[in-house]
């Protein structure tokens, strides 16, 4: 589709420089603050690939990045030892910059031989993302462009009625990605996040069993996809902070 042909261009220059009107018709920069980079590998011995990367935060710094972690892919895996290494940046342009300082596809050093680098992305935050990393469900949709400013501001709702009906400690996030290749191109990605998988769990059952208060936010959100491209369930911790 013509539509979908344009998605990232549309994006990219009409969100990032214009603000998005919400439905409770407050204004908020679209363009959030900060960025982030993901890193898809293959580690066959993911506990061990972790622990190094915890003892050496050096490709962290070298990067110049605010933060970083890893997440595990728990369901959905494309591939054994399916995982990603995230870092957080102050700006879309520190993370351009500090991908230039330290390559993870080309260095070689104890870490390289414990996994295999698949791509990267830079994602930019749509709406205001709390650092919180737990249980993720990880989503890859499509959704109009034009869409674009209504659907983030449901997710906005959604996330509010969550925390109001018993969740709290539910966040989520809406995410665009830059220079992902063929991988994460023409999609958003969405993070739905609780501090364990026991509370995502909990929020599932209160759903089919009916009970939900936030049933119709639910709802709302899914009238503006065209199409879901990926759904997976991560474990994610941060190992590294700049302050």
């Amino acid at each position: 589709m013509k539509k979908i042909a344009t998605f990232i261009l549309s994006l990219t220059i009409p969100l990032a420089l214009t603000p998005i009107a919400f439905a409770d018709d407050h204004a908020q920069e679209a363009a959030m603050e900060g960025s982030f980079t993901t890193v898809m590998v293959a580690a066959p011995d993911i506990g061990r690939y972790i622990a190094s990367m915890k003892k050496d935060p050096s490709p962290f710094e070298a990067m110049g990045a605010t933060a970083a972690g890893y997440c595990v892919t728990m369901s959905g895996q494309d591939y054994p030892g399916q995982m990603r290494m995230w870092t957080g940046f102050s700006s879309v342009q520190a993370a351009m910059v500090g991908a230039t300082k330290y390559n993870p596809s080309t260095v070689k050093n104890n870490i390289s031989k414990l996994r295999e680098v698949k791509y990267s992305t830079t994602w930019k935050p749509l709406k205001p993302f709390k650092l919180a990393p737990g249980y993720e469900r990880v989503q890859s949709v499509k959704v109009a462009p034009e869409h674009v400013p209504a659907f983030v501001a449901v997710m906005s709702n959604l996330e509010k009625a969550l925390q109001e009906g018993g969740h709290p400690s539910f966040t989520n996030g809406v995410f665009l990605p830059i220079g992902g290749g063929t991988h994460d191109v023409n999609i958003l990605m969405l993070r739905s996040i609780t501090p364990t998988p026991e509370l995502h769990g909990a929020m599932f059952d209160e759903y089919f069993a009916g009970t939900a208060s936030w049933a119709d936010d639910y709802a709302a959100v899914g009238q503006h996809i065209v199409s879901l491209e990926s759904d997976n369930f991560e474990i994610c911790e941060q190992i590294y902070s700049a302050s």
